[in-house]
């Protein structure tokens, strides 16, 4: 009880700060599990002052996780861990995965948990003119979670973290809009876009980068027969 009260007083100071020019932000980890375990509380320096809350779902506990070079033992999903929002970076089994928090409380599922999904990038005007500009639809996602992107008749498995996808474009010219259906088994996202079909603007770079290519190939030959 007196642990629970002394994180409360520390984080209605620090939250009493939020309307002053410092920006900042923190990473506590507290939660109830039926593990005795030691909790340390770090706090950083970052550039955020929203809250955000992170929780992770695996298979199995405990489980290992580095967060800004600091290593945490998670030992249940109930384990919150209240950090600024932004970009998240978290290193699990070697792999390095990075989320993005907009002041929410975001659940992390190694095991299946609906999708949250953050899309924060795609093609507008698509020009799919095999002029290697453009040509398809490129979108920028950032998961919570594994599950599936359907989109113009495609299937895309989507991972936990950032994820790139570039969907052919065999559309007539024209505006178009789209959902963008993220699921499993947990449930479904739902993300609509707008873009355009232009096959009329067609640029130079693909023979640009042809050129390129063949300048360096000539570089590397000529200093091979010299």
């Amino acid at each position: 009880m007196k642990k629970i009260i002394i994180f409360i007083f520390l984080l209605l100071t620090i939250m009493s700060f939020s309307y002053t020019s410092i920006n900042f932000s923190f990473i506590f980890t507290f939660g109830s599990t039926n593990t005795t375990y030691s909790q340390i509380i770090k706090v950083h320096y970052i550039d955020d002052s929203s809250v955000s809350t992170v929780t992770f779902n695996f298979k199995r506990y405990p489980q290992k996780v580095i967060i800004d070079d600091e290593e945490y033992v998670v030992f249940s999903n109930e384990q919150k861990f209240i950090t600024g929002s932004g970009l998240f970076k978290l290193k699990y089994n070697n792999k390095d995965y990075e989320f993005l928090l907009n002041n929410e409380e975001y659940i992390i599922g190694f095991d299946e948990v609906k999708p949250n999904i953050k899309l924060t990038y795609y093609t507008k005007e698509v020009s799919p003119n095999d002029d290697w500009y453009n040509d398809s639809l490129k979108l920028e996602v950032y998961s919570n979670t594994y599950c599936t992107l359907n989109v113009l008749g495609f299937d895309k498995y989507v991972y936990p973290g950032k994820n790139e996808f570039y969907i052919p474009i065999t559309l007539e010219d024209g505006k178009y809009n789209t959902k963008l259906r993220f699921n499993n088994s947990k449930g479904e996202c739902i993300k609509e876009i707008e873009f355009t079909v232009d096959r009329s603007k067609k640029t130079a770079t693909k023979y640009i980068l042809l050129g390129i290519i063949g300048l360096f190939i000539g570089f590397i030959g000529y200093n091979i027969i010299k």
